[in-house]
């Protein structure tokens, strides 16, 4: 990302808030090299299929479906700083078998499944009191601008993850790759036993509410119509796009016959339309409105994913296309996350964040382990290509429930 705009993002926040960024900025640029060096893991060394490939990804996402709901419950009654510790330490350790079974031999699709769930649990709930934790250390004057932040320091973390994770493929093995992910949770570690939190009124309730308070949490975003219009839309965008990328890998390794450097360089410089993105939100935001904003974000990254399958030859086309496909679909979310991710600071009180969180997650990411089986079911019933189109038209129906909600003519929520 470029300086000026990172300055300008980073301006009059908190120190406190900066450690904190710059530890999760180190674990999601280890996660980025994850995200490419896991699947080509299963491809590469495995010879995975599409069925196989979706799996390994529904795998990662299923603990939302299934843990996130009780993550918020947990988010809220205990102090975040001891729950991020902890989470990092286990995505640390569990990513830490990976080169270990394979430089035993004894590496199998088996472990990745499994490898995979363990560190989405430990992610679930590492994410959700991450996101709690943010209006304990910014006020809310600053929340759309620590967004923008995250959103930039993400998307530089995007852009140099699959370079990185290339470049280590290229020279080493996709399984040390990995080890580096589990590294930089190891710093991520480190650095946040630094950071100050104070206390965001955790709950005292009884293990017995436990229920209750879940339901509550599931209440507060489906009973809001501002809420629910973007839960639903983000879960339909990432259903569809976890679809996409059941395929996605796979076509530009089988189909168009790319290496790892190839496939890194192009994730990489596509990534980068998330810097263009999240530094360009703000601005559009108070020009053309809230709505109208997370209406585009969510067109421009399903007409960008569309571009990835539209040419297999000569190969500097099938490049370009890729590249530009991954820009504009990250261009499409910055703008987009940037928006919606403080609606629900300025509508939720802080002592419910961990469950609002927790619920829109359970919601978004639940839908994300459907979409990676449907994806890898389609794609092995039909083809990779095919499976890439639908998904990308289908992605755009996420907009419908943003037209037909309170947000369609909305200004801004006066964070």
């Amino acid at each position: 990302m470029s300086r000026p705009r990172c300055s300008a993002a980073l301006r009059g926040l908190p120190r406190s808030y900066l450690a904190l960024l710059v530890g999760q900025t180190i674990s999601l640029l280890g996660s980025n090299v994850t995200m490419l060096a896991l699947p080509l893991t299963a491809i590469t060394l495995l010879d995975a299929g599409p069925a196989q490939t979706g799996l390994l990804l529904a795998c990662g996402r299923a603990p939302y479906l299934v843990v996130s709901l009780f993550a918020g419950v947990v988010v809220d009654r205990l102090p975040h700083r001891r729950i991020l510790l902890t989470a990092n330490l286990v995505m640390a350790a569990t990513l830490a078998t990976i080169p270990l079974f394979a430089s035993l031999g004894r590496l199998g699709l088996v472990q990745l499944y499994t490898t995979s769930m363990l560190v989405g649990v430990a992610a679930v709930i590492s994410d959700v009191a991450y996101l709690a934790c943010i209006p304990t250390v910014l006020n809310r004057s600053q929340l759309v601008r620590a967004q923008s932040s995250l959103e930039l320091s993400q998307a530089g973390a995007m852009a140099a993850g699959p370079f990185l994770a290339g470049w280590l493929v290229d020279q080493f093995s996709a399984p040390t790759a990995i080890l580096a992910d589990s590294v930089s949770f190891l710093v991520a570690a480190a650095l946040l036993s630094r950071v100050p939190m104070r206390n965001a009124g955790c709950s005292r309730a009884a293990p017995s509410a436990l229920l209750g308070q879940v339901a509550e949490g599931l209440a507060s975003v489906f009973g809001n119509p501002i809420l629910r219009a973007v839960t639903l839309a983000s879960g339909t965008f990432i259903f569809w796009h976890n679809a996409y990328s059941a395929a996605f890998l796979l076509h530009l390794t089988k189909d168009l016959g790319f290496d790892s450097r190839v496939v890194g360089m192009m994730l990489g410089i596509g990534a980068l339309g998330g810097v263009v993105g999240a530094a360009s939100s703000p601005r559009a935001g108070r020009v053309i409105g809230l709505g109208p904003t997370l209406m585009i974000g969510l067109a421009v990254s399903a007409g960008g994913m569309s571009l990835a399958a539209l040419f297999t030859q000569p190969w500097w086309a099938a490049v370009a296309c890729v590249t530009l496909s991954q820009f504009m679909l990250w261009i499409g979310q910055g703008i987009y996350n940037v928006q919606q991710v403080p609606i629900r600071y300025a509508l939720v009180q802080p002592h419910l964040q961990g469950r609002i969180n927790a619920s829109i997650r359970s919601v978004v990411w639940g839908l994300a382990s459907l979409g990676a089986l449907a994806g890898g079911a389609a794609a092995a019933a039909t083809s990779l290509r095919t499976t890439l189109l639908a998904s990308s038209v289908l992605g755009l129906a996420s907009i419908v429930w943003i037209w037909r909600s309170p947000l369609r003519h909305a200004r801004s929520l006066r964070l």
